[in-house]
């Protein structure tokens, strides 16, 4: 049994899991615009992505370990390059951060965070970029404490009527 809160590399062996706290994540976000029209394959290709992630160099995944051998959160980061125009030319960018509800305020999205951060100075990277949904309140007032600025908002426009999301029952 490990000791709960620790972080590492995510592994092959955890994809299973992996998939199964993105999926609790969707759900969460549900009522985001973006996550409306999940494919009906959307769980075997986030299983392929974390593996991608996983294996390749310029993207990574992290994990918070739980006492009972499992996990209790994750972090997936990767470097993208800029627009042409602007500086930096290259940043992390930082999405799904997840922590299970019932270990959250422990501090542990700040220890998926510093590993995102050594993981991208390792990189000679000085700028993490944190995607969130516009519509996550609490999510937002988080990345705000801890010294995220927003620097832009994505909006959309449907140009179809759209079904019911896949998540909901």
């Amino acid at each position: 049994m490990s000791e709960g809160g620790a972080v590492r590399p995510a592994e092959i062996s955890d994809i299973e899991e992996l998939v199964a706290m993105w999926t609790r994540y969707m759900r969460v976000h549900a009522l985001n615009p973006a996550y409306r029209r999940i494919r009906d394959d959307a769980l075997d290709i986030r299983g392929r992505l974390f593996r991608r992630h996983i294996e390749e160099a310029t993207s990574a995944v992290f994990v918070l370990e739980a006492e009972d051998g499992g996990l209790d959160g994750m972090i997936v980061c990767l470097v993208e390059e800029n627009e042409p125009l602007f500086e930096p030319r290259r940043y992390v960018r930082i999405q799904t951060p997840f922590v299970r509800r019932e270990v959250r305020r422990r501090g542990y999205l700040r220890r998926l965070l510093q590993a995102t951060f050594e993981w991208a100075t390792d990189w000679d990277i000085d700028e993490v970029r944190l995607f969130l949904g516009a519509d996550n309140l609490i999510a937002n007032a988080v990345a705000e404490d801890l010294g995220f600025e927003p620097i832009e908002v994505v909006r959309r426009f449907p140009l179809r009527p759209e079904p019911k999301t896949n998540w909901e029952d």
